[in-house]
């Protein structure tokens, strides 16, 4: 399942967003519920696409995930259908705050049709069968990706010790029964879900950023034996990561 994320989502006028707590129920999209959101120029749906768009809560909305990993479990996948608005242009100078958060961005309107909390459909993709799955929500193989990245199949385009041991920095979380983990190499950012079955690495959910390439996909994909290695070397240095938001969300729903 490709996943699209967006710039910004649009928010609830009758929601003040300023407070310490925020409940869930009030700013979490709903099915039949029309709202805008906007996309980067790089990373935009095509055309007559109905996507899967990752909604994160505000804070790891602007901030990432690997600053409240917590918010991992209250992420969700909404489905609609897309109607374009219009194109927000780089300086406007009676351009409103939120709009120059979000220049150069593409503004839809989102018709509501599906909402899905993030890790239910990373344990779907497991527990449903492949042919179920295809049929509800497309290929969940990353083959796409694998030819376009590179040329060995590997998924982050590491085969050895040296490559792995030059990744400067990477941060990792649990979320529920998943491994959370980012890091950076030179200018790619990867961030993914994996499980552990024994010692075999699965990764549920992938994301790649880079200059004029975004990635992302909800699948089910076992990692070579030099990846799961890897992956495992990486876990192994990597950074603790802790919420530095405390508990600004209001879990009621």
């Amino acid at each position: 399942m490709k996943i699209r994320l967006p710039v910004l989502w649009g928010r609830p006028a009758d929601v003040d967003c300023g407070v310490k707590q925020l409940k869930l129920s009030e700013i979490l999209p709903k099915t039949g519920q029309t709202i805008n959101v906007y996309f980067s120029e790089d990373d935009s749906p095509v055309y007559k696409e109905n996507p899967h768009v990752l909604w994160k809560p505000p804070l790891t909305e602007m901030n990432g995930w690997s600053e409240q990993p917590s918010d991992i479990l209250h992420s969700h996948i909404v489905a609609g259908q897309l109607k374009f608005l219009r194109q927000v242009l780089r300086g406007n100078e009676e351009a409103t705050p939120l709009e120059r958060m979000i220049e150069k961005s593409l503004e839809y309107e989102l018709l509501v049709t599906d909402v899905q909390p993030f890790l239910k459909m990373c344990d779907a993709v497991k527990n449903m069968s492949p042919e179920l799955w295809q049929e509800r929500y497309g290929s969940k193989t990353l083959s796409g990706i694998l030819q376009v990245q590179n040329n060995r199949g590997a998924l982050f385009d590491y085969v050895n010790d040296t490559e792995w041991a030059e990744v400067y920095w990477a941060g990792t979380a649990n979320a529920g029964s998943y491994i959370y983990l980012i890091f950076q190499h030179y200018e790619v950012h990867y961030e993914a879900l994996l499980q552990q079955e024994e010692n075999q690495l699965f990764v549920h959910y992938f994301s790649l950023d880079m200059y004029c390439q975004t990635e992302r996909y909800i699948t089910r994909k076992k990692l070579s034996s030099k990846e799961n290695e890897g992956i495992k070397s990486l876990m192994a240095r990597a950074v603790a990561l802790k919420d530095s938001f405390g508990d600004y969300l209001l879990i009621d729903v």
